[in-house]
């Protein structure tokens, strides 16, 4: 039962955590992210949750939200899992689910658990060294609390070219319609245009589907300045979700990610994760001799049983 030994007490925020099933990599391209954060954001919405920070991770998610109760949490975190399933195994060929429960959940009913939680959640990728700051992350969604362009130029658009003012339009039709950002949609997109202005397209993408209180998230600190101080300064501490805690790098994943895309194989429909199980081992061979991963990284990543030496 998914609200089995789950806890909500009143004024408390929940930190929620979903990791695969198979502990598998996930999040291998800029579209998967941009499916995930716009289903998430419409849920927050509907099931009308507070939110006040999230991480995505390769093969995991974090997120502090202010949910009334726990039917109000179970719902909306069960029909985010249902619609990026279904996405995603669309998208994939795969079946199944994706997670390997539902998710974890926990309270936290101090202020300083509050801060505590949110400091460990926004410095997942500094603990995976890749980054030095959680904003310069962009899927902690730090940096977009201030800018809305951290990631590449605002676009000035009596001068942007038409295909990236359309896409503009398309994203902001799909928002006020209360609409998720599908695959094939964002495909059409980012087909028509440069690399620069995928870019900018993405941060408007963020930007406009922007889903966090900020006002929830500076009141635990008293501003923004001492927000950012915070998380910079110090580490928060989680022991309740049942993440277990794996020191290792993932720099080794980025390298796979830019071999798999020079290599066509994160393209539409994810070709990596289509590859029979013998090519999988060829390029797992490939990779052994080409990055720093280690066996079970390149598992994860290709979604196979740990490779043997």
């Amino acid at each position: 039962m998914l609200m089995k030994n789950r806890k909500a007490p009143e004024g408390a925020y929940q930190h929620i955590y979903k990791i695969t099933a198979d502990s598998g990599v996930l999040f291998y391209r800029i579209v998967d992210h941009l499916v995930y954060y716009t289903i998430e954001s419409v849920m927050s919405r509907r099931y009308n949750i507070p939110v006040i920070v999230a991480c995505q991770m390769f093969n995991h998610t974090h997120k502090l939200s202010a949910p009334v109760d726990l039917e109000q949490m179970v719902a909306c975190e069960s029909n985010i899992n249902i619609a990026f399933t279904r996405e995603y195994n669309q998208e994939t060929g795969r079946k199944g689910r994706l997670f390997k429960r539902p998710f974890g959940s926990a309270a936290k009913r101090t202020d300083k658990d509050k801060r505590s939680a949110l400091i460990y959640i926004l410095n997942n990728p500094v603990e995976k060294r890749l980054v030095r700051q959680a904003k310069e992350g962009r899927w902690t969604f730090l940096a977009y609390f201030e800018k809305s362009y951290p990631f590449s130029e605002k676009p000035v658009l009596s001068r942007a070219r038409w295909a990236l003012r359309d896409a503009m339009k398309v994203v902001e039709h799909e928002f006020r319609c209360g609409r998720y950002l599908r695959y094939k949609l964002l495909y059409q997109l980012f087909d028509k245009l440069t690399p620069t202005e995928i870019e900018q397209l993405t941060d408007y993408i963020i930007q406009t589907y922007f889903y966090f209180d900020r006002d929830l998230c500076y009141s635990l600190f008293g501003d923004c300045d001492k927000m950012m101080y915070a998380v910079d300064n110090t580490k928060g501490k989680e022991f309740d979700v049942g993440e277990v805690f794996d020191p290792v790098s993932d720099i080794p994943l980025c390298e796979m990610c830019r071999i798999a895309d020079k290599y066509k194989m994160l393209g539409p429909g994810l070709p990596l994760m289509q590859l029979p199980e013998n090519k999988k081992k060829g390029v797992a061979n490939y990779l052994r001799m080409h990055t720093s991963a280690s066996n079970t990284q390149i598992s994860r990543f290709l979604h196979l049983d740990v490779c043997e030496q």
